[in-house]
């Protein structure tokens, strides 16, 4: 005898045939440059998104420049894949080589145009102790900063963006079927990093599929439409949004809030706006971030271009 299933149930058996992993776009940064500009037209943050765009913009030039990096070898992805681990493991890794370069040309890229405190700390940057800004990219790259002082919080984004080219660049290297698949936890399967947010796509990747958006190497991989990706529950969840004079004021943008782990990680919705960005969008809905904070949930996404003392 058949019975109803709970909406619970249905969200663990949904999307079974979703394509695993996605890779990024090679016009990824790009993409994202002109989402941002687009949501900074009105916002009380435009001048910090119309920034977040011209960094992306520099983002894609070296990105374009660099191409993508080399494949790891085979018996490096057969061992990934045997054991689940990331092949672009961003956590010990070794920092690739010219990754100071490609720092120090984002830099010069953005100066014009930065705020004043990064145009100090970026004056200063010739003279910044190479160790010390390895110690930095390390720490980001664990997810562990500690940030000492106005300069290093200042040059925080700027190494972040860097790493992103880098690992961006790398996960182009890789084929979908490099990365293990049938991994639905808080961590990329490409390269460890936590999400920045979720996106439910349209189009290709399956009408309504939801996947979790890497913070640093931009893979997606997919997750269950109702189930909160930090802890995998998948009962008591809700969502969250924006609201505004007339509706929701962001209504592509949602928080799903847990229940079991208090965390809150934003859904970006491409049903509800075709041209949503998980990165940008989640830049441009900070005032969600402290609805649902200030409601007891911690923030799960990470954005690299968001750093705090």
């Amino acid at each position: 005898m058949s019975k109803l299933l709970s909406p619970e149930e249905i969200a663990t058996q949904a999307g079974g045939d979703a394509t695993p992993n996605r890779l990024p776009s090679p016009r990824v940064f790009a993409d994202r440059a002109a989402r941002l500009r687009q949501l900074a037209q009105g916002h009380a943050m435009a001048d910090f998104l119309a920034f977040a765009a011209r960094l992306a913009d520099a983002q894609q030039s070296l990105l374009d420049q660099r191409g993508p990096a080399p494949r790891p070898d085979d018996a490096h992805l057969r061992r990934c894949r045997q054991h689940g681990m990331p092949p672009l493991d961003a956590h010990g890794a070794e920092l690739p080589a010219g990754w100071l370069t490609v720092l120090h040309d984002l830099a010069a890229a953005v100066v014009p145009h930065a705020p004043a405190g990064l145009q100090n700390a970026i004056a200063a940057l010739p003279d910044f102790p190479e160790e010390r800004l390895a110690s930095l990219a390390r720490e980001i790259l664990r997810g562990d900063e500690n940030l000492t002082n106005a300069v290093e919080l200042a040059l925080a984004p700027l190494i972040g963006a860097s790493l992103q080219v880098l690992w961006a660049a790398r996960a182009l290297g890789l084929a979908a079927g490099d990365i293990p698949a049938g991994f639905e936890g808080g961590q990329c399967p490409a390269c460890g990093a936590p999400p920045v947010a979720s996106i439910v796509r349209i189009g290709d990747a399956g009408h309504g599929v939801r996947y979790a958006a890497c913070s640093l190497c931009a893979c997606e991989w997919h997750v269950t439409r109702i189930k909160c990706v930090p802890c995998q529950n998948t009962r008591g969840l809700a969502y969250q949004a924006l609201a505004g004079a007339s509706g929701p004021a962001h209504p592509a943008v949602k928080a799903e809030t847990c229940p079991d782990c208090h965390a809150s990680l934003k859904i970006v919705s491409m049903e509800t706006d075709p041209a949503v960005d998980a990165f940008a969008d989640d830049l441009a809905t900070l005032a969600l971030d402290m609805l649902v904070d200030e409601a007891g949930f911690h923030r799960a996404g990470r954005n690299l271009f968001l750093f705090t003392p």
